[in-house]
């Protein structure tokens, strides 16, 4: 990865929405966003929250990462990542387990 980045620094405005990246690597074009699922329910929050992301991050840059830190809450880890990856270009979805 770029040893240049920024953390929670970047605000993006989309909408009213004001947004701050977990990482990001200005000279690859690229965000890194983490999020945690420690409830049974963040699965599907989640979901929302990726794809509201997508559509404000992807105004700005080309590549997109989410990492995901699961304590058990998420079943089956392709049916999570696929549908997110196949529908979007230069997307990628990581699950890490606990």
């Amino acid at each position: 990865m770029d040893k240049e980045f920024t953390r929670e620094k970047e605000n993006l405005v989309y909408s009213p929405k004001h947004i701050s990246q977990t990482f990001t690597f200005k000279r690859i074009n690229t965000v890194v966003e983490a999020k945690l699922c420690d409830a049974p329910n963040r699965e599907k929050e989640i979901i929302a929250e990726i794809n509201d992301d997508i559509l404000a991050y992807k105004t700005k840059y080309s590549n997109l990462i989410f990492v995901i830190y699961d304590i058990g809450s998420i079943r089956d880890q392709e049916l999570f990542k696929g549908s997110i990856e196949q529908a979007h270009e230069h997307v990628i979805v990581r699950i890490i387990k606990h």
